[in-house]
């Protein structure tokens, strides 16, 4: 349908852009241009009427970057289409380069949703069982109770593995999933309670997952996600980490303040180990995934579904979280989301179900206050519903019909008749220019050009 984007700071008034570039049709040599525009014009059109919230959206982004210092990257999408998309900031903090579009970041613990749904994927083809014990697919496992099911909802009582390597890894070379998990085995740390007795979040929960996706499909995590779901999904700009490659060309590092200034937080002994965290993303790349398992893509219905149900203790008390995903109850809608932090990366990917609004913040300053700028920006883009049915009636209205088009204004009583006015007379000041004669009226002639070029003949005869 349509969608609204800056990709720098200094790109802030595109809205009409097409409609003032159009030209008009007394220059033959223009038409097929113009001709080729008429959709995207209806889209521009289309579009200027949820320019309120979005303005209200940039005035907002302008105030984190002006006042706060956030740096890196921010999208606000509504059934299904991107509104807003806006890159802030550098990609090194000592340098002067904009972050851009393809500026990837460090998910953190965003990355867990693809472990799970690598997980799921192996389940859905028979491969695996989620009540399987872990132990059945890492023969040397040293923890034998517990469940695929477990490790996904952060019931497994596992320790945390982090600790392990600060303190006991001498190697230069960071370890990976399998020196990891040997580590562990090595220093014969404990669990913390046993499976299934109560919620306890765990890294070390998703990178024994990831090794059982390596395990079972033959493949490294890189691999299998690599080819069975960034290719597919056409996200190019989306891969696994390895520390001991170089890094990619549009690859961020994380900072953190010091004083006045940023320091680049330097790679450590757990950056080795993935599946918890690893995956690096931009925006646009992250909003095609959430799509993807919106629309059941890879993973069917009866499978996919069962990532966003609460898990369960022992006892049957209900844990807020399903596969990879964090689930909650708000007042007016249920919120599907993960957060993550990670050297230097804040990062965020929250579903409102209620009001099918996706927000996504990739940042890589340290920024500490993720979840109230979430929670900012879905309030004003709660706006957008307010202007849903001006949208819908310009979709559905001769939009050359300008007087009818502002007799009818008086339908949508939440948007004030100034801003519809504006919009409209916007319009007319456009088509005024045009032949009068030259009146298609749907939608559907508006984007055939075979109509389009009939009528235009017809003028010329």
């Amino acid at each position: 349908m349509f969608f609204f984007v800056v990709t720098n700071s200094a790109d802030r008034d595109p809205q009409f852009n097409h409609i003032n570039n159009l030209g008009n049709f007394n220059n033959s040599n223009n038409l097929s241009s113009n001709l080729s525009s008429q959709k995207e014009l209806r889209n521009s059109i289309l579009m200027a009427a949820y320019k309120v919230p979005i303005e209200n959206i940039r005035n907002y982004t302008n105030q984190l970057s002006q006042q706060y210092g956030f740096n890196g990257s921010i999208l606000v999408a509504k059934n299904g289409k991107i509104l807003f998309e806006e890159h802030i900031g550098r990609k090194d903090l000592r340098l002067k380069d904009p972050i851009d579009s393809t500026s990837t970041y460090q998910l953190a613990s965003v990355s867990k949703q693809f472990t799970a749904a690598a997980i799921l994927l192996l389940y859905q083809e028979g491969k695996l069982d989620l009540d399987d014990f872990a132990s059945k697919y890492l023969t040397d496992f040293p923890y034998k109770d517990i469940k695929i099911r477990h490790l996904l909802n952060h019931i497994s009582g596992l320790p945390n593995y982090m600790y392990a390597a600060e303190k006991n890894w001498k190697s230069k070379t960071p370890p990976d999933n399998e020196a990891m998990l040997n580590l562990m085995d090595k220093l014969k740390m404990q669990p913390y309670f046993k499976p299934g007795d109560r919620f306890d979040y765990s890294n070390t929960g998703y990178f024994i997952l990831a090794s059982i996706v390596s395990k079972v499909s033959k493949q490294s995590l890189s691999d299998f996600l690599g080819n069975r779901f960034f290719k597919p999904l056409n996200l190019t700009n989306t891969y696994v980490h390895n520390p001991n490659e170089a890094s990619k060309k549009e690859e961020l590092i994380g900072f953190r303040r010091y004083g006045k200034s940023y320091i680049a937080i330097p790679f450590t002994v757990n950056d080795g180990v993935v599946g918890d965290k690893g995956v690096y993303s931009t925006a646009s790349d992250l909003f095609k995934w959430n799509q993807s398992l919106t629309n059941r893509t890879i993973l069917n219905d009866s499978i996919l579904s069962k990532a966003f149900l609460p898990g369960k203790t022992n006892s049957g008390k209900i844990v807020p979280y399903g596969f990879g995903f964090r689930l909650k109850q708000e007042i007016d809608t249920e919120l599907v989301y993960h957060n993550g932090v990670w050297n230097g990366f804040s990062t965020t990917l929250r579903r409102y179900k209620a009001d099918d609004i996706t927000i996504i913040i990739l940042s890589n300053n340290s920024f500490s206050s993720i979840t109230p700028i979430s929670e900012k920006l879905r309030e004003i883009s709660k706006d957008f519903s307010k202007y849903d049915p001006f949208v819908s009636f310009l979709e559905n209205t001769n939009i050359y019909d300008i007087n009818r088009l502002k007799i009818n204004l008086v339908n949508f009583t939440e948007i004030p008749r100034a801003e519809c006015v504006a919009i409209i007379e916007k319009i007319a000041n456009i088509y005024n220019k045009q032949n009068e004669r030259f009146v298609p009226h749907k939608y559907s002639e508006v984007s055939n050009p075979n109509y389009v070029n009939q009528q235009y003949q017809t003028l010329l005869n």
